[in-house]
């Protein structure tokens, strides 16, 4: 791969010039291969915290340079980002699709330009050089699970907090779950919110739930930023004793491990980092290394002590 130089001032004019979503990583010095992102919605946490592992992986290895797209939650508007990434020269492409449909045709097309990694959601085609993938089955059924063994009681209310309407992760985690609890749960005990992968709409949702039920013992949420909102509607009301269940599980301040060991969550599971895997997969492709077509990110429960 012949080695390029693309200066700071450039880089940034090619930012503004293409609508690149402004933390693209641009060094002064020699770098050897270019990556493009193209994420579909980087409000939810997993792909945010993807950007930040990203970030540190190109940090450990000078050789590589990568430019992140935001399709806000809009397929139109990534299928745009991906023509842009491949006029930026790109040679190999990331993408994590807001859809099982909206990119099968052009994910077909782009293999046979470059090496493609997929991420988090099945495109719905084999065209692709790998996909990695998190067991979202899995991590509904441990959910699931560990609910009906560890946490309840006959007659709890139990309230479950999805992620967008129409995401396929969504769409498995509940899925898991629900055969899980198959049986074991009266269905009338179970109350569907929607938090649009969002703290805040999580947030507002509970809040909606409390105000007319009044009632809850157990939240499983899809991801922790949702529990997490659930949590602060619930504290707001001066409700107690609800067991709050989250998602993801990422380290750091107000992460899924740190509202554990806060006592805020009572769990959550979790899932090792997807981006820091899928940068590590993309490096070993343009080195000319063989890499699985299928990889799969098995989920872990943490709970708090005494649990």
């Amino acid at each position: 791969m012949k080695k390029r130089f693309l200066p700071l001032a450039l880089g940034l004019l090619l930012c503004l010039l293409t609508g690149c979503r402004e933390k693209e990583i641009i060094q002064e010095n020699e770098y050897e291969y270019l990556i493009g992102v193209s994420l579909s919605n980087v409000m939810e946490p997993w792909l945010s915290q993807t950007i930040d592992s990203m970030t540190e992986e190109r940090q450990l290895d000078s050789r590589v340079n990568i430019i992140f797209k935001d399709a806000a939650g809009s397929s139109r508007k990534q299928l745009q980002d991906i023509d842009q990434l491949m006029e930026c020269g790109v040679d190999l492409l990331i993408v994590a699709p807001n859809d099982s449909e909206s990119l099968k045709e052009k994910l077909e097309e782009l293999c046979r330009e470059l090496p493609v990694v997929v991420m988090g959601v099945d495109p719905g085609t084999e065209s692709y050089t790998t996909f990695i993938e998190f067991n979202d089955y899995e991590i509904g059924r441990i959910a699931g699970a560990y609910i009906l063994e560890e946490r309840y009681e006959p007659g709890n209310e139990v309230i479950v907090i999805e992620g967008s309407a129409g995401s396929p992760i969504s769409a498995r985690r509940l899925e898991g779950f629900q055969d899980a609890v198959e049986g074991a749960l009266p269905e009338e005990n179970i109350h569907y919110l929607n938090g649009e992968w969002l703290r805040d709409k999580a947030e507002n949702r509970m809040k909606d739930y409390l105000v007319s039920r009044q009632t809850a013992d157990i939240v499983f949420a899809f991801n922790d930023e949702m529990a997490y909102g659930a949590y602060l509607a619930q504290k707001q009301y001066r409700v107690s004793g609800i067991c709050f269940l989250g998602v993801d599980g990422f380290a750091g301040n107000f992460g899924g491990l740190d509202l554990v060991e806060r006592g805020i969550l009572n769990a959550t599971i979790r899932c090792p980092e997807i981006g820091s895997l899928a940068c590590e997969t993309a490096i070993r492709i343009l080195d000319g290394e063989q890499v699985e077509k299928h990889l799969v990110i098995e989920p872990e429960l943490i709970t708090g002590e005494g649990e």
